[in-house]
């Protein structure tokens, strides 16, 4: 006769106490703000685009600002199943354009740059800041932002090897705080 066991639990255990990671005090002064700034879905995606916008430059975000954007996302996907339509939600972004329209003329503006990795990282970027989802839906902006990043990754590969590692560092802004140590030649 054969035992069988049950299964090992996989994953974390389900948490219902608030995370004790964190800056618990900024966290609960933009719940409140979220709760009482957002009784439309209008406001909710004006903060959300604004959240975007005011820490687009931001490098690094910390753990708290992490935390405050998707609890803004998720403000706004609550709000936009209660004021719109199945269907507008899979043709429509939460900006009031057409998603079909959106992403050809994402894909359109990337043929215009042309080879200049500069100009696609900028359209790339700002496609993600504005569309990400729940602004756009996931499948068209997956499908879209993949295109975009392919695009984007023919033209750096074009002359990679005609610069130097240092001309490299220097067009992209990279800082090299320790450098390794370099092999001693054998005589």
């Amino acid at each position: 006769m054969t035992t069988t066991r049950a299964p090992a639990k996989e994953g974390a255990d389900f948490r219902l106490e608030p995370s004790p990671y964190g800056n618990k005090a900024k966290r609960a002064d933009w719940e409140a703000r979220i709760e009482a700034g957002t009784t439309s879905l209008g406001d909710a995606v004006a903060m959300l685009l604004q959240w975007r916008a005011d820490h687009a430059d931001d490098p690094v975000s910390d753990q708290d600002d992490l935390w405050i954007e998707a609890h803004i996302e998720h403000r706004v996907a609550v709000l936009r199943f209660d004021e719109m339509t199945n269907d507008q939600i899979r043709s429509e972004t939460l900006t009031d354009e057409k998603v079909a329209d959106v992403c050809r003329a994402a894909l359109d503006a990337a043929g215009d740059a042309g080879d200049d990795p500069a100009a696609l990282e900028e359209l790339v970027a700002a496609f993600r800041r504005r569309y990400r989802p729940p602004i756009m839906p996931s499948s068209p902006f997956m499908r879209a932002e993949t295109e975009l990043a392919e695009i984007l990754m023919k033209a750096r590969e074009k002359n990679w090897y005609g610069e130097t590692l240092d001309e490299l560092r220097e067009a992209r802004g990279v800082v090299v705080h320790k450098a390794g140590k370099k092999k001693k030649e054998a005589s």
